[in-house]
C-alpha cells in the first residue's frame, strides 16, 4: 500500500497515520519528533514544510529523503494553504502568504505612505487617499508597509510616521465600511473582531481596549483642568499597558512573523516601547513639575495610545483572525491565562478554549509520566523529577538551540513571562526590531567562541534583576544553544540590609 504524506497536513496528523514517520522524520534531521511531549505541543501546529523553514533546510532535500522510507507526498509544497480558515493554515509558513488585492492598488497605497514619509503634507496625501479608496483591509496596509521596509526604508523612520499613517486611514478600513470594492480580488476577507466568542484573547483584548478609553477620558479632563492628583492616579491605572502590550507583543506578532506578516509587528512594537517610556518619564516628572510644564507634552502621549487603540482594532487584531488557526488561538488563549488581564478586575473564560486547555494539560501530563531515566554523568533522573525540580528554581530559565529556534523554557521567576505558542520559533520574532542586531551579534560571538558568557544587570519592573547569557557547549566544545538565566535579587538585598 502506497504512503502518501499531506504536507497540507499536521506533523501529528500524518503520525497518527504513519507512526513509521516519526523514526522517518528523526533520522533525516527532524529528532524532536521522537519527545511525546514536543509532538503534542507543536506537532499539532507543525507541518512538515513548516519544520523545513523553522530549521533552515532543504525542502527537496527532505521529500527525497521520505521517498528513501517509501513516502511519497502530495498538496502544497509551501505549506500555505488553508492560511486563516481555523482549520488546519500554517503556523510556520515560510514565505509571505499575504495576497494584494492587485498591484495598481497596492503600489497607489504603498506611494501615498512614501509620500508621507518624505514630508507631504497628511492633508494632501489624505485627499488623493480618499480619491483612489473607498475603503483598505488590513492586509493592505500591512503589505504596503512591509514593502517599504524591504525597500530600504529604515524601520525606525515607519515607526516614527506610524501616527500619521493610522491617521490617514480613519474611517476608510474595511473593518469601518460596509463597502469592500477589492474583496473580489482577495480570497477572504479579514474577520470581524466582533464576531468572536466570549473570552477569546481578541475579545478580552478588546475589553481591555474599552478600558483603557475610559482612563484615556479621565485623564484628558484631569490634565485640562489641572487636577495633578486625578492625573497622577490616572497614570498608576496605565501601568496596565505593560500586560495589554506584552501580550500582543508576545502571544500575537511571534505568530504574524512564522506567517510573513512583519511589518506592522516590527512597527507596533517599537511605538509600544516608546509609549511605556513615556508614561515612566511623565510620572517620574509628576512629582516634581507642575500640570502646565506638562500639559502638551501628556495631552500629545495620550493621543498616541489612543491611535494603537485604533491601529490593534482596525489591522493588527484583524490580521491575527485572517491568519491564525482555531488550535493556534486556543495555545494564544492558555498563554493569555498566564499574562494575566490589564484594566480589567476580571475576565470571562472562553469555553472551547478551556475545553482545550484542560485536555491539553492531562495529555501533556500524561506523556511527561511515561518518561523514562536521564542518564547524566553525574547520575540520573527521571523526566518529570527533573521538570519539578527545574520548575522549583525562583529564576527565569531559556534556551535557543544552535539554530537560533526557541526550544524550552520555565519561568517560576516570573520576571519575563514566555508563551508556549512561540515555542518552535526563531528568537528574533519575539524581540522588538532594534534590539534583533544585538542579539545576533551576542549569539555569533558566542558560536564562535568569540566569548561565553554576558551579564546585565538592570531594574526590571521597579525590581533590581541579573540577565545572563551563557554559550551551552559539549564536552568536545562544540555549540549547542544559548541559555538565559534572569533572578529578581529584591531578597537578597532586602536579606542584606540594601535594598536600594
Amino acid at each position: 500500500m502506497e504512503k502518501v504524506l499531506d504536507l497540507n497536513k499536521t506533523v501529528a496528523e500524518l503520525v497518527g497515520e504513519y507512526p513509521e514517520l516519526k523514526q522517518a522524520m528523526a533520522e533525516i534531521g527532524f529528532q524532536e519528533i521522537t519527545n511525546p511531549v514536543a509532538l503534542q505541543l507543536m506537532g499539532r501546529v507543525m507541518t512538515i514544510p513548516k519544520g523545513v523553514a523553522v530549521k533552515g533546510m532543504d525542502l527537496s532535500e527532505v521529500i527525497e529523503g521520505l521517498k528513501r522510507y517509501g513516502f511519497s507526498v502530495m498538496g502544497d509544497a509551501q505549506g500555505c494553504t488553508g492560511v486563516g480558515s481555523g482549520r488546519g493554515g500554517d503556523a510556520f509558513a515560510p514565505t509571505n502568504p499575504m495576497k494584494s488585492p492587485g498591484e495598481e492598488r497596492l503600489g497607489i497605497l504603498k506611494n501615498l505612505l512614501a509620500r508621507l514619509s518624505s514630508g507631504e503634507s497628511p492633508e494632501a496625501v489624505r485627499q488623493d487617499f480618499v480619491r483612489n479608496f473607498k475603503s483598505v483591509s488590513a492586509e493592505e496596509i500591512a503589505s504596503a508597509e512591509q514593502q517599504l521596509i524591504r525597500d530600504g526604508m529604515p524601520i525606525r523612520e515607519v515607526r516614527n510616521l506610524c501616527d500619521i499613517h493610522s491617521a490617514l486611514f480613519h474611517g476608510k478600513t474595511a473593518e469601518e465600511t460596509t463597502e469592500h470594492p477589492h474583496q473580489a480580488a482577495t480570497a477572504t476577507a479579514s474577520p470581524d473582531i466582533k464576531s468572536v466568542p466570549i473570552g477569546h484573547p481578541i475579545h478580552i483584548l478588546c475589553l481591555e481596549n474599552e478600558e483603557l478609553a475610559k482612563i484615556l477620558d479621565a485623564a484628558e479632563k484631569a490634565l485640562t483642568s489641572g487636577e495633578k492628583e486625578s492625573f497622577a492616579e490616572c497614570l498608576k491605572k496605565m501601568t496596565g499597558l505593560y500586560v495589554h502590550y506584552g501580550k500582543k507583543e508576545m502571544l500575537l506578532m511571534p505568530l504574524l512573523y512564522r506567517y510573513g506578516v512583519t511589518g506592522p509587528s516590527g512597527i507596533m512594537w517599537g511605538v509600544d516601547d516608546e509609549i511605556k517610556r513615556e508614561l515612566r518619564a511623565i510620572s517620574q516628572e509628576m512629582a516634581a513639575d507642575s500640570m502646565p510644564s506638562l500639559q502638551q507634552r501628556a495631552a500629545a502621549w495620550l493621543q498616541r495610545i489612543r491611535e494603537m487603540i485604533y491601529k490593534e482594532e482596525k489591522i493588527l487584531f484583524p490580521l491575527t483572525l485572517r491568519y491564525f488557526t482555531e488550535e493556534e488561538w486556543f495555545m494564544v488563549y492558555r498563554d493569555t491565562l498566564v499574562f494575566g488581564n490589564a484594566f480589567l478586575a476580571d475576565a470571562p473564560p472562553w469555553e472551547d478554549g478551556e475545553i482545550w486547555v484542560q485536555k491539553e494539560i492531562a495529555e501533556e501530563q500524561k506523556a511527561l509520566a511515561e518518561q523514562g531515566m536521564i542518564h547524566l554523568p553525574t547520575g540520573e533522573v527521571s523526566v518529570p523529577a527533573l521538570y519539578g525540580i527545574l520548575s522549583l528554581l525562583p529564576v527565569d530559565i531559556t534556551f535557543i538551540d544552535k539554530d537560533d529556534i526557541f526550544r524550552f523554557f520555565v519561568n517560576e521567576g516570573r520576571i519575563f513571562e514566555r508563551p508556549r505558542s512561540a515555542l518552535g520559533g526563531r528568537v528574533e520574532n519575539c524581540h522588538p526590531a532594534e534590539v534583533v542586531p544585538v542579539i545576533h551579534r551576542l549569539l555569533e560571538d558566542f558560536k564562535t567562541g568569540k566569548r561565553d558568557s554576558m551579564e546585565v544587570w538592570k531594574k526590571i519592573k521597579g525590581k533590581p534583576v541579573s540577565v545572563q547569557y551563557f554559550a551551552v557547549r559539549d564536552t568536545a566544545g562544540d555549540y549547542l544553544g544559548t541559555l538565559e538565566v534572569v533572578q529578581d535579587f529584591s531578597k537578597a538585598l532586602e536579606h542584606f540590609g540594601d535594598a536600594s
